[in-house]
């Protein structure tokens, strides 16, 4: 079965509908046409099996035909700049970054924590998400998928890439949603546990896996233009804000077409 993807950099609810500025202050421009989205750029997703072939080969569970099958079908999907923070356990307050302040929302969405600077600033207590002992944050390095047929009920299964937690104390938030008739872009979120880590630009951030297509066996596949469809971009816009004009229906929509897995219930997530 083939995916089509399109890499975006932009806030994950609302931000393609809105023509001024979002809540947390970014006007919605360039989010397809990103000059990290450039070809020979951009780095694409790939699928563990070959990313880490070398680590497995020779080993007796390398002819597991069950073993290959799984990672086979799960990708790793790599940051596509480099990322550097610490901040205060005690207040949840981000205080040295690798990157200008007044830029933060190109690298992190704060969803518990804060960042404060001379006339700017973000808390998440503002979107009702104060903080909790532990900065909680997304990536603006977005996925955005979708089918070219009319299947109603292929699913991604998020979840972490296993060296990530052990090489940088970020504990990756796992969702599993139907991107085939929910068309919401993936993007990663964490729970840091380290008060100083850093990504570099190739890193792997989490992989992903699909389920519920005929053979299971998938082909993740680059759009040919910048931007997705127009449809496709009127739906997504509608299906990420929808939760700002109506609380809880979300949900509804997603599971009314057919029975969905474990999912994980994190509100904030897109």
């Amino acid at each position: 079965m083939k995916i089509y993807y399109s890499p975006c950099h932009h806030l994950p609810v609302g931000y393609i509908e809105q023509p001024g500025v979002t809540e947390q202050g970014v006007s919605s421009h360039d989010i397809w046409d990103h000059p990290l989205h450039n070809e020979g750029v951009y780095i694409p997703p790939q699928r563990v099996l070959e990313y880490e072939k070398d680590v497995h080969v020779g080993h007796m569970y390398w002819e597991c035909p069950a073993w290959k099958s799984y990672w086979n079908n799960t990708w790793v999907v790599f940051s596509q700049m480099d990322l550097e923070i610490e901040w205060d356990k005690e207040t949840g307050r981000i205080t040295k970054t690798s990157f200008q302040l007044p830029a933060f929302r190109d690298h992190i969405l704060i969803n518990e924590g804060s960042l404060k600077g001379e006339n700017y600033g973000w808390d998440g207590s503002r979107i009702g998400c104060p903080y909790q002992g532990h900065l909680v944050f997304q990536m603006p390095q977005l996925l955005f998928m979708w089918l070219p047929n009319k299947d109603r009920n292929i699913w991604v299964e998020m979840a972490a890439f296993p060296s990530v937690f052990h090489k940088t104390g970020l504990e990756f938030i796992n969702v599993e949603y139907p991107f085939s008739r929910w068309f919401k872009a993936a993007n990663p979120a964490f729970k840091a546990h380290a008060t100083k880590f850093s990504i570099k630009r190739g890193d792997p951030l989490y992989t992903m896996r699909f389920k519920g297509g005929k053979n299971n066996q998938y082909r993740l596949e680059r759009w040919k233009d910048p931007e997705p469809p127009e449809w496709i971009k009127i739906r997504s816009n509608q299906h990420s804000a929808l939760k700002q004009w109506v609380k809880k229906v979300s949900w509804n929509l997603i599971k009314k077409d057919g029975k969905c897995p474990v999912m994980n219930p994190t509100d904030f997530l897109p």
